[in-house]
Order: structure tokens, then sequence, then C-alpha cells
């Protein structure tokens, strides 16, 4: 019987906004990117999450929490939304 694999998911919230990434996600580089706008004018920073590519205007005054958390295969299955089967006459 197979073992779940374990895989690392990142989240980043960004002045309560939050952002999931997946686990091959370069994450030291974007850290360097935020930390770099953090320390300079207001900055875009491109984020690219699971839902696609956003951009954030990161302030020197923005709150950033970064934790990469370890899922197992398992449970990325069962957080996968599920559509509902329409009943079918036949």
């Amino acid at each position: 019987m197979d073992e779940p694999r374990t895989n690392t998911r990142a989240r980043i919230d960004i002045d309560g906004r939050e952002f999931l990434l997946d686990g091959d996600r370069d994450l030291l580089e974007l850290m360097g990117r935020i930390e770099a706008a953090a320390r300079s004018e207001p900055t875009f920073v491109d984020i690219s999450d699971r839902n696609g590519l956003v951009s954030v205007l990161v302030s020197p005054g923005a709150r950033v929490v970064i934790s990469v958390e370890h899922v197992s295969s398992v449970a990325l299955v069962e957080e996968a939304p599920v559509h509902p089967i329409a009943d079918w006459d036949l």
C-alpha cells in the first residue's frame, strides 16, 4: 500500500489578504522581493498563487506573514472542491 506523500504549501498574508502558493514556488526569492519592496517606496510585487497572478502593492507599513505547512497528498484531495453531480432520470 502506498504511503501518502507529504507536500508543502505556503500561505502568505499581506495586510489581511491571504495567498496560497504551491510547494514548487521559489519562496525565498518571493520573500526577498517582498522585503525589498517594504524597504523602498510602495512597489508592486507579483505573486503567482493557485488562482493566477496577482500584483500586491507593498509599502514600508505592510504587515506580511509567511507560513509553510506540510500537507499529505490525502489532505489535498480532501480539500479539493467537490462539484455536485446532478440527478439524471434515465
